[in-house]
């Protein structure tokens, strides 16, 4: 089970374990406040209890015949409120800040006896029918005449709770009057219920905060993690694909994980680069062989052409055969030419140009088979560029090459756009078009000698370019997709910023 447990997401178990966590701080809380509620209500209960005992006794202490009795003024009201206070007083005085007092209906007059919950004294009796002072008080009166029953409230005054206790006297099934018990809550547990009611609204609030941050910080450390779980899966298809940035210690990861693919992609850049000059090197010394083999021949068969050509030419329609030939040896020599130029390169002769003004050169006369080939030119060169050390002519071969190639590929028209940058060390020179685009199988075998995709291609102008290139301490790389064009970016190290050099032209 718990091996099950580890196997789910990491979002699930954080917030199993979060949640684990504050189990026993959460139970202690709760438990810390609903004890002393409970003590809080206990305390009261033992309050009311008291009151309602001191009312119960007054209620068989007075002498109620005297009180009915006032209603036909058959009564004495003086020996009425002797016997009053001679009940009530002691009762009010057996504890600090009890007030006892008694509503009688028949004269309309409230006594009350003992001290005020703020500690005055009320002297031995008070005697007051004016409702207006204390409306409230005859509110509760009059709802427990009706009722007959008793009745217990509380008020806060000046932040202390008070108990107001009331309870009817009954004589020959009828309310006389009610007598009411007013005692102060200990400010201990007024305290008490006030701090527990805060500590509960602040304890809440600061879990809903919590819960809200913990939510939040799961969510951001989830969505980090498959950020990196995705671009891993990118990755383990395209090593030239980077995580983006993300803060943190997942950052530190993320850097790392990113290093290291950039570590994996120059390995498999050069691993790509031995195999290929491998290929080459060996191709090399065959192509030698070949081209001095067919060159010697070719070189027979054009001599003897020209020679049939000068002692034949009264033959009628020779002249058609001897153009046929010599246009096919000349072919097949340009190409054998072209095979030796690529395993023996001619000597590079370096000077400093400006690489702005070589790629305008190139366009000079690239230009026409643009337009023709109805593609739409876009420039973006940047200025005062440093200028390189370089084999122009070999340059220009270069990107002669490539501007034809993406030509060639926009069948039905399109845009082609050239523009320089520099970047550390490299001034970077992009060619990018909107033809059909390339598979990774064809980006990987791109620069691979006699591979093409044209019908009449040879396959060598992309590998010489590469090769060329190279010879410059540079590379091409090259970016695409199918449907989606391509863009070559040809990196050549910054040799030299000064303006002074030889122009080059």
């Amino acid at each position: 089970m718990f091996k099950s447990f580890l196997n789910k997401s990491l979002k699930l178990q954080i917030i199993f374990v979060i949640s684990l966590i504050l189990t026993v701080p959460i139970a202690v809380a709760v438990w810390n406040i609903i004890m002393p509620f409970n003590i809080t209500n206990t305390v009261k209960a033992m309050q009311e209890e008291r009151m309602k005992n001191i009312l119960y006794y007054l209620d068989g202490a007075v002498n109620k015949g005297e009180i009915y009795n006032l209603k036909d003024n058959n009564g004495d009201i003086k020996n009425v409120e002797q016997n009053l206070e001679d009940k009530f007083v002691p009762n009010s005085k057996s504890a600090k800040g009890t007030r006892i007092g008694i509503y009688i209906s028949a004269n309309n007059k409230n006594y009350m006896f003992g001290e005020y919950y703020n500690g005055n004294s009320l002297g031995q009796l008070k005697t007051t029918n004016e409702e207006k002072d204390n409306k409230d008080l005859y509110d509760y009166i009059k709802q427990v005449s009706a009722t007959r029953k008793d009745k217990i409230n509380y008020i806060n005054h000046n932040e202390i709770e008070i108990l107001t206790y009331f309870h009817p006297l009954l004589y020959h099934n009828q309310i006389i009057a009610v007598v009411w018990g007013e005692e102060a809550i200990l400010p201990q547990i007024s305290f008490m219920s006030l701090n527990l009611i805060y500590a509960l609204i602040l304890g809440l609030i600061g879990m809903i905060l919590g819960l809200i941050v913990m939510v939040i910080m799961v969510n951001h450390l989830n969505e980090n993690i498959t950020k990196i779980r995705n671009g891993l899966e990118i990755m383990s298809k395209d090593l030239s694909y980077r995580i983006e940035d993300i803060d943190g210690d997942l950052g530190i990861v993320t850097k790392s994980i990113n290093k290291m693919t950039e570590t994996l992609e120059s390995k498999e850049r050069l691993e790509e680069q031995l195999a290929r000059s491998e290929k080459l090197a060996a191709l090399g010394h065959m192509i030698s062989g070949v081209a001095h083999e067919i060159r010697n021949p070719l070189g027979i068969i054009r001599g003897t052409v020209q020679l049939m050509e000068r002692d034949f030419s009264e033959v009628e329609g020779l002249d058609e055969y001897v153009k046929i030939v010599k246009e096919q040896s000349d072919r097949e020599n340009k190409v054998i030419q072209e095979l030796l130029d690529y395993v023996r390169p001619s000597k590079q002769v370096l000077i400093h140009m400006d690489i702005n003004h070589l790629i305008e050169e190139v366009l000079s006369f690239t230009r026409k088979y643009i337009n023709d080939n109805n593609v739409k030119l876009q420039l973006d060169l940047q200025d005062n560029l440093p200028k390189l050390l370089i084999d122009c002519d070999k340059i220009k071969q270069v990107f002669v090459n490539i501007i034809i190639n993406a030509c060639e590929v926009m069948e039905n028209g399109g845009t082609l756009s050239i523009s320089t940058t520099t970047e550390n060390k490299w001034i970077k020179i992009y060619v990018e078009d909107t033809g059909i685009g390339m598979d990774d199988n064809e980006i990987k075998n791109i620069f691979d000698p006699y591979y093409t995709t044209k019908p009449r291609g040879t396959g060598l102008g992309l590998s010489i370019s590469n090769g060329i290139i190279e010879m410059h301490g540079g590379g091409i790389d090259v970016f695409s997709k199918k449907g989606q064009g391509s863009t070559f970016i040809v990196r050549l190290s910054c040799i030299s910023s000064d303006k002074g050099g030889e122009n080059g032209e």
